[in-house]
């Protein structure tokens, strides 16, 4: 049956008078005793000095307790842990009375150090348990049971009176500052991991609506202007209206496809299949000038370099930039041409799309195109610029580092290297292709 708040209560005041009659049953054991000793010949020291007169007497302290009863009020102590949780105050309230209780019977220093010791490992788990406000009073309760039963029940000697004021206030102080900075470490790591956490469902969020904003809006882009064309020449031109609907058929059957492949990607985690189709990169620029030449918008693109594998991340944001683009250029820029270039450079590849179209920055759009391919080449640590050209027309251009340089072998790179080296021809490097349009300048 589950305990109530009053009966907890009831059960945790019950532990405190149990410990509290059990300190007092014990506090007689702990007295200390004093016998008087006679020396009728008097007591020398070895080296003829005379200590007590002859008929002198000395008064002797002495304690009659076992080991084991020594050590109770330290291990009553420790029975009080169940209180450490969820009641730190009445924990040290009620050791700070059994401290006082110990002291006015004179029990000796090693029965009190004991007893604090217990104490202060209690207000260790305190301090780790409890805000700093709530195990600063707890250490206050504890420290001060501690500096009265040494101050008002001194131990030994007056001399020794300061050194037990230090020991106690630095036991106290010591047990405090080690539970209390260990808890504040493990909520700064709790929060950090949090953070992370966070941080990482807010990128994955913003990836997807990355992928399915460059994805969507450049397939629905070309179904649009196809749609539109067909409906126009649909009773005048019905060849160029077929032709209008396989554009679109074939652009949503991919596009479909990309958004199952993004799907299942998703639904990875829920006993899904394992997407198997890889995402698209710069090899995939054929289909994607293909589709764009459907909208009415000829693409003509520029290899410089040698074409060598990239890091799938790396691919995947240059082939992005380059669709972004190009879609921007059939919604927006009222061209019939525009240049991709791609350029692999030493440690780097370079893509730059370039049209002479109107050329205005932010013109009939929502603004996402541009702040996705920005956030893209900021991930991959990139430079990115998009702004009207001197003369005319608009360029976006964007530089993606490659990690380790093209040193370091992706994909198919050696597979590729194999093959030249079987058909025993040299693999040379790709020459710049002629502009074959003037019209559009870099």
């Amino acid at each position: 049956m589950k305990k109530t708040r009053r009966g907890w209560w009831l059960v945790d005041g019950l532990l405190v008078a149990a410990y509290l009659l059990l300190m007092a049953i014990v506090m007689p054991y702990l007295r200390e005793s004093h016998t008087v000793q006679f020396f009728p010949n008097g007591l020398y020291s070895p080296m003829g000095r005379v200590m007590v007169v002859p008929g002198g007497s000395i008064n002797e302290t002495i304690y009659r307790a076992d080991g084991w009863t020594r050590s109770l009020p330290a291990l009553l102590t420790v029975a009080l842990l169940p209180l450490v949780r969820p009641r730190p105050l009445v924990f040290a309230g009620t050791v700070t009375i059994g401290q006082l209780l110990i002291a006015t019977v004179h029990a000796s220093g090693d029965v009190r150090y004991a007893m604090l010791v217990a104490a202060e490992f209690c207000l260790l788990a305190i301090a780790l348990a409890w805000p700093r406000r709530t195990s600063a009073k707890a250490a206050v309760l504890i420290g001060a049971g501690g500096l009265a039963s040494v101050v008002g029940f001194p131990i030994g000697a007056s001399q020794l009176m300061p050194t037990h004021v230090i020991v106690v206030s630095l036991l106290t102080l010591v047990a405090w500052l080690i539970g209390s900075s260990s808890r504040e470490r493990r909520a700064g790591a709790a929060r950090q991991r949090a953070d992370a956490a966070a941080q990482a469902v807010a990128n994955e969020r913003l990836r997807i609506a990355r992928e399915l904003h460059d994805m969507i809006a450049h397939s629905i882009g070309i179904i649009a202007i196809q749609a539109g064309m067909g409906n126009r020449v649909i009773g005048t031109q019905p060849a160029e209206a077929q032709k209008a609907l396989r554009a679109i058929e074939d652009t949503s059957r991919d596009t479909l496809s990309q958004l199952r492949r993004t799907l299942t990607a998703l639904r990875h985690g829920e006993n899904a299949e394992t997407p198997t189709d890889p995402a698209p990169g710069l090899a995939d620029l054929d289909k994607l000038v293909d589709s764009t030449k459907h909208a009415g918008v000829l693409a003509i693109v520029e290899t410089i370099g040698i074409p060598r594998p990239l890091p799938g991340e790396i691919d995947l944001a240059a082939y992005r930039i380059v669709q972004e683009s190009v879609t921007n250029v059939v919604r927006h820029s009222g061209a019939r041409t525009c240049r991709v270039r791609v350029e692999y450079e030493d440690g780097a590849v370079a893509v730059t799309v370039s049209d002479d179209g109107h050329g205005v920055l932010g013109s009939g759009g929502t603004g996402f195109g541009l702040v996705g391919m920005r956030e893209r080449v900021h991930l991959v640590h990139g430079t990115f610029s998009a702004g009207p050209r001197p003369g005319g027309g608009f360029l976006v251009s964007a530089t993606l580092p490659v990690p380790g340089g093209f040193g370091t072998t992706y994909g198919t790179a050696k597979d590729d290297e194999q093959d030249g080296e079987q058909a025993g021809k040299p693999i040379s490097p790709a020459h710049p292709a002629p502009d074959p349009n003037p019209a559009v300048t870099p």
